[in-house]
C-alpha cells in the first residue's frame, strides 16, 4: 500500500467512508486537498473544473435538451403553416371597409388583389431585380433564408416594443411575411416565418424567389406585383422601365402610402430614389455615370395622370387614416384583411367645411394664396372630426397634397404653448414684460421686431399674448427655458419637435420650427380640458374579417387623459385667448376681429409665419376645436396676415358648429387667485403706482418693490436738481424698481436692461431703478442767461412782421416762442441769433413778445411791442376748419378769394362774405395758400391773408 498512487489511495478511501457509519466528532478522508479562498480562481483550477468528465456531461445533456426544445418547437409552429408549395391556393382576400362615425356611409372601399399581373422573370428587366436587392437585401445571393443580425435585431424591436429596431429581413423573409402570414410584431410571427422561409429556400432557387417577391408586394394603392405597379404610375410594361423607373417603384413598398408619388411626399420619394442609385453604385450594379444621368431625369413627369381621391368621400382623412392604419397593421393586413373601420370623421361636419373652404379660396388667392385647409376635433377625447387638407382634393396641381398632415411652419400660434410653459414659474397672466427692441444675442444678433414694426412699451403677458407681440413672446421662451418649452410642447401631442434640444433656438417662439395641423389641434386640446391630453383618434372601432373586434376606442378605459398641464395654467391660457379686450388693447388687431362668437365663449389665435408664408387660426370651446390654415403649397409669400387670410374660414365654420352648443365658461380650477401689482414695475404697489389687477396661478408671488421716494431730478444731467436748477430742466421721478425681467446675473441682462431703463426713463423712474444721489452739477446760480429782444414792422397795419434777436448765455440757443396778446404764436428751433414770423391779426391794438429758450433749459423774456392792426382798412379776412369769412365795415368793396393761384367762387361786394370748402392749410399770415384781393371804393387793390 505505500507505494500506491495517492489518487487511488483517495478513492478507495473514499468508497470506505461511504460505506461504512463514522463517530460522532470523525472525519472524512478528503479526496484532494481541498482548495480555499482566491485559490479557487486560479486559472489551473478554472480549467481543471470546466474540462471535468461532470462538466462535460452537463454540456451535453444541456444541448441535447435544446436541440430536442427547437426540434419541437419547430414542428410545433410548423404542423399549422401554410406549404410554400402552394403559393398560390392562398384563401381570396378580403376588403377593407372605412367608414364614417355612423358606420353607415362608406367613405373608402381599400382592395387588396384586385390588380395584380403575374410575369416571368424574364419579363422583368435587370434595374427593377437589382434596385429591390440593393435596398432590400444586399447579401440576397450570398446567404441564405435569414440574417442573423437581422433577426437579433427584430427580436429586440419585439422584446422593447421598438419598432425602429425592426428590419433586417431577407428577401425571402418579407415574402413569406405578405404571401402567407401576416404583418404582427410577435415572437411567434417571426418563428413561423423563419421555417417558411427555410423551407422555401430548399425548394426553390434565389432568382425563383425574387420572381415571386416581384410579382407579390405590394406598390400602392391596389398595385400589387411589379406589372402591376408599372402599368399603375406609369402606363408601360415592367420590361419597358428605365432606370429612374425601376429605382423609383423599388422605394415604394417599405411604406407606399407614405411615398406615393401622387402623394404629400414626392421629394421624399425623389431623395429616397436617389439613395438607392447611388447604393447599386456602391454595390457594383451600376457606373456612377449611369446613376447620374438617371437622378437628372424628371421621373415625376413620366408618370400617368392619376387622382387616388376621386369619387371618395372625406379624401384627405382617408388617405390619412389609411397610413395609420397601415404604420399599425401592416400594408397586407390592411389591403387584405377585411377590416371594417368605424373612423371618428363627422360626415355632416366634413362636408360643412369642404363648402366654406371651397367658398373662401377667392379669398385667400387676392391674397397671393392658392390653398386652405381645416381640421376640427373634440378636445374631450381627441377625436379628429374634420380633416380638409386642400380646398379641392380633385384639382390635378395639388389636391392630393394634405396640408392637415404637411409641415408647415405655426407663426405666432405656437404662442399658446410658450407662455404654458413659462407658467410653470413665477408668471402669470398680469405680470409685467416689456415690449422694447432687445438684443438676443447670438451672429448676428437675434433682434426681433413686432407684426407693426413698432414697440408697445410696458405690457402684460395678457396684451402681449392677446396682441401677439412678438418681443415678449422670444423673452417668454428664454426665461421659460428652451428645453422645458420643448418639453411641455412634445406632451401636448406635437411630433415633430424630435431633434435634440440643443438645435433650437428663440426664433422657436415665433413659429421657427415645423408643426402639422394635426398637431396643433391635438396639442390645443389641453387648453380647455384643464391641461388633461388625449392622443388623437382617428378610428372608433376596428374589427377583422371574421367580426372580430380587434381595436375599441369607444370604451371609457381607452385612450385615457393624460394631465399634461397644470389645471391652472391651461385655464390662464384660455381665458387669455379669449379676452377680445386685451386682444385689440393695442391696436394691432380691431376690436371687431373674425376671432369671436356671437355669445359665446371662445378662445383664439392666429399665427403668420414669415413673409406671410402661412396664415394660421387656432381656437376652440368646449367642446370643439378648429384649426384653419390658408398659403401656397410651394411655401412662397401671400400679402396679408392669418387675421385677413384665415381666420373668417375659422370664425364661418365655428359659427355653423357651435350655434346649437350652449355657451359654457372655461372651468376654473382652484387655486387661481388675484393680484394687484404695480404695473410699470411688476412688483408691490407703492405710493402713486399704477395698478394692475389680473389673475395668477396659486404658487405666483408678488415680488416686494424696493422702498421708494419721490425726487426732482434735472433732465440734464440726470442728477438731483438743485435751487439753481431752472424750471424747464425739472421732472419728478418715482424712484422704485424697473429694470429687465432677468436677474442681474443673468448673461442676457447687459442687453436686455439698457432699453428697458430707456422706457423706465420716459415713464418718470430713475435709470437702474433708484434714486441719483449726487446733485446737478451743471447749473450754477451765476450762469449767463440767455437774452432776447423784438421789433415790429409796422407798428400799424394789417400785416406785421416779427423780428426777435437773441443773445447766448452759457448754453446754446435751442428755440424762440412769439407770442401775442399772451398766447402763443409761433415756435422757432434752431442757434439763431434772429428769429422772424409775420402775422396778419384782426383789427385792434395787439401786443407781442418773445420766450427765448437754450438748451440748459434757461429762458429769457424780451420786451414787450404793441401794434396796431387796421385789417386792411377795417377789412379781415379769417378762416376756420374748411371755410373762410370777409369783413369790412368801412364802405363799398369788392373781394375774391383765392387758394394759391386759383379763385374761388365768384368776387363778393357784401359784408360778411364767406366760402365754404376751401381746404385751407391752417397757417396764418403770407404762408397761407388762401389769400383774398380786396378792393375797396377808394384807395389801391391790396392782398389781405388771414
Amino acid at each position: 500500500m505505500a507505494n500506491k498512487p495517492a489518487h487511488k489511495a483517495n478513492k478507495s478511501a473514499r468508497r470506505v467512508v461511504k460505506h461504512t457509519t463514522t463517530s460522532k466528532g470523525s472525519k472524512k478522508s478528503p479526496s484532494r486537498p481541498r482548495v480555499k479562498g482566491w485559490e479557487r480562481f486560479r486559472y489551473k483550477n478554472i480549467i481543471r473544473v470546466i474540462t471535468s468528465k461532470k462538466a462535460l456531461k452537463i454540456y451535453g445533456i444541456t444541448l441535447a435538451v435544446m436541440v430536442l426544445l427547437l426540434a419541437g418547437l419547430f414542428l410545433w409552429f410548423a404542423k399549422d403553416l401554410p406549404s410554400p408549395n402552394k403559393i398560390n391556393s392562398r384563401v381570396s382576400a378580403q376588403t377593407t371597409k372605412i367608414y364614417d362615425r355612423t358606420g353607415e356611409n362608406l367613405l373608402i372601399e381599400v382592395y387588396g388583389d384586385k390588380n395584380r399581373s403575374i410575369i416571368e422573370f424574364n419579363q422583368m428587366p435587370q434595374c427593377i431585380k437589382d434596385a429591390t436587392v440593393a435596398l432590400e437585401d444586399k447579401n440576397f445571393y450570398k446567404q441564405g433564408a435569414f440574417s442573423p443580425a437581422g433577426i437579433a435585431r427584430a427580436f429586440t424591436g419585439v422584446l422593447f416594443k421598438d419598432p425602429s429596431k425592426g428590419g433586417g429581413s431577407t428577401i425571402t423573409q418579407q415574402y413569406v411575411k405578405n404571401a402567407l402570414l401576416t404583418n404582427e410584431r410577435t415572437f411567434t410571427r417571426k418563428i413561423k416565418e423563419l421555417i417558411l422561409s427555410i423551407q422555401m429556400e430548399q425548394l426553390y432557387k434565389k432568382d425563383d424567389i425574387l420572381k415571386l417577391y416581384l410579382n407579390e408586394i405590394p406598390y400602392g394603392s391596389t398595385a400589387y406585383g411589379i406589372q402591376a405597379a408599372s402599368k399603375q404610375y406609369f402606363g408601360i410594361d415592367a420590361k419597358d422601365l428605365n432606370l429612374a423607373q425601376c429605382v423609383t417603384l423599388a422605394s415604394l413598398p417599405q411604406a407606399p402610402t407614405y411615398f406615393s408619388p401622387y402623394g404629400q411626399n414626392k421629394q421624399a420619394l425623389l431623395d429616397k430614389k436617389d439613395r438607392v442609385l447611388d447604393m447599386l453604385v456602391e454595390q457594383n450594379y451600376i457606373k456612377r455615370e449611369q446613376a447620374d444621368e438617371a437622378k437628372k431625369v424628371d421621373v415625376l413627369s413620366l408618370l400617368k395622370p392619376y387622382n387616388p381621391y376621386a369619387n371618395i368621400q372625406a379624401p384627405h382623412f382617408v388617405q390619412y387614416i389609411r397610413e395609420q392604419l397601415e404604420e399599425k397593421y401592416g400594408i397586407k393586413r390592411v389591403n387584405e384583411g377585411g377590416f371594417k373601420v368605424i373612423s371618428t370623421i363627422d360626415l355632416t361636419k366634413q362636408k360643412l367645411a369642404e363648402e366654406i373652404v371651397f367658398k373662401n379660396i377667392n379669398s385667400v388667392r387676392r391674397y397671393g394664396g392658392d390653398n386652405a385647409a381645416l381640421v376640427s376635433a373634440d378636445p374631450n377625447n381627441g377625436q379628429v372630426l374634420v380633416m380638409v387638407g386642400s380646398y379641392d382634393a380633385t384639382n390635378p396641381e395639388f389636391g392630393i397634397y394634405n396640408v392637415a398632415a404637411a409641415l408647415r411652419q405655426p407663426g405666432s400660434s405656437i404662442k399658446p404653448v410658450v407662455y404654458a410653459s413659462l407658467f410653470k414659474k413665477n408668471w402669470g397672466a398680469g405680470s409685467t414684460i416689456y415690449d422694447v427692441r432687445t438684443d438676443f444675442g447670438g451672429i448676428p444678433p437675434y433682434i426681433p421686431k413686432n407684426y407693426t414694426g413698432g414697440f408697445y412699451g410696458v405690457q402684460s403677458v395678457r396684451t402681449a399674448l392677446a396682441s401677439s407681440l412678438n418681443i415678449p413672446a422670444v423673452k417668454g421662451l428664454y426665461i421659460g427655458g428652451i428645453p422645458e418649452f420643448i418639453g411641455t410642447a412634445r406632451d401636448m401631442g406635437i411630433t415633430t419637435y424630435d431633434k435634440p434640444v440643443d438645435e433650437y433656438g428663440l426664433s422657436m417662439a415665433l413659429g421657427a420650427g415645423e408643426v402639422r395641423m394635426v398637431d396643433m389641434v391635438n396639442a390645443y386640446s389641453a387648453f380647455p380640458t384643464n391641461g388633461q391630453h388625449h392622443d388623437p383618434v382617428y378610428w372608433l372601432k376596428i374589427t377583422d374579417g371574421s367580426g372580430k373586434v380587434i381595436e375599441d376606442n369607444t370604451k371609457p378605459d381607452s385612450n385615457k387623459s393624460k394631465q399634461v398641464l397644470d389645471p391652472q395654467i391651461a385655464y390662464l391660457i384660455s381665458n387669455i385667448m379669449s379676452d377680445n379686450n386685451a386682444r385689440c388693447s393695442n391696436g394691432t388687431f380691431p376690436c371687431n376681429n373674425p376671432l369671436t362668437l356671437p355669445n359665446k365663449t371662445v378662445a383664439a389665435k392666429t399665427g403668420t409665419s414669415e413673409d406671410y408664408r402661412d396664415a394660421w387660426t387656432i381656437g376652440f370651446t368646449k367642446r370643439v376645436i378648429t384649426a384653419t390654415w390658408a398659403g401656397n403649397n410651394d411655401n412662397t409669400p401671400m400679402t396679408q396676415a392669418a387675421s385677413i387670410v384665415a381666420a373668417p374660414i375659422w370664425n364661418q365654420y365655428m359659427r355653423e358648429v357651435t350655434k346649437d352648443d350652449p355657451n359654457e365658461q372655461f372651468d376654473r380650477p382652484p387655486g387661481i387667485k388675484q393680484e394687484t401689482i404695480d404695473a410699470n414695475t411688476g412688483k408691490s404697489p407703492i405710493a402713486g403706482s399704477k395698478l394692475r389687477t389680473d389673475i395668477f396661478p396659486s404658487w405666483y408671488r408678488v415680488e416686494k418693490a424696493q422702498d421708494s421716494q419721490k425726487a426732482t431730478i434735472d433732465i440734464v444731467s440726470g442728477k438731483l436738481a438743485t435751487d439753481c436748477t431752472p424750471a424747464g430742466a425739472r421732472k419728478e421721478i418715482t424712484g422704485s424698481l424697473i429694470t429687465a425681467e432677468l436677474a442681474p446675473t443673468d448673461p442676457s441682462y447687459p442687453r436686455w436692461n439698457p432699453p428697458v431703463q430707456v422706457l423706465a426713463a420716459s415713464l418718470g423712474y430713475a435709470q437702474g431703478g433708484s434714486i441719483p444721489s449726487e446733485k446737478d452739477d451743471v447749473h450754477q446760480c451765476g450762469d449767463p442767461q440767455p437774452v432776447v429782444s423784438i421789433t415790429t414792422t409796422p407798428t400799424t397795419g394789417s400785416t406785421f412782421n416779427i423780428t426777435a434777436s437773441t443773445t447766448q448765455g452759457k448754453f446754446p440757443i435751442s428755440q424762440v416762442a412769439f407770442y401775442m396778446d399772451g398766447n402763443i404764436l409761433a415756435t422757432q428751433s434752431g442757434s439763431g441769433p434772429t428769429f422772424s414770423t409775420t402775422v396778419t391779426p384782426t383789427a385792434g391794438v395787439h401786443k407781442f413778445s418773445a420766450v427765448v429758450t437754450d438748451s440748459g433749459y434757461y429762458t429769457g423774456t424780451s420786451n414787450s411791442i404793441t401794434a396796431t392792426a387796421t385789417g386792411v382798412g377795417g377789412a379781415n379776412l379769417s378762416c376756420t376748419g374748411s371755410s373762410c369769412q370777409f369783413t369790412y365795415t368801412l364802405g363799398a368793396f369788392s373781394v375774391q378769394l383765392y387758394v394759391g393761384s386759383s379763385t374761388l367762387g365768384p368776387s363778393k361786394s357784401t359784408s360778411p362774405a364767406t366760402w365754404g370748402g376751401t381746404g385751407w392749410n391752417n397757417i396764418t399770415g403770407s404762408g397761407s395758400n388762401i389769400k383774398a384781393s380786396f378792393q375797396p371804393a377808394s384807395g389801391p387793390v391790396q392782398i389781405i391773408y388771414p
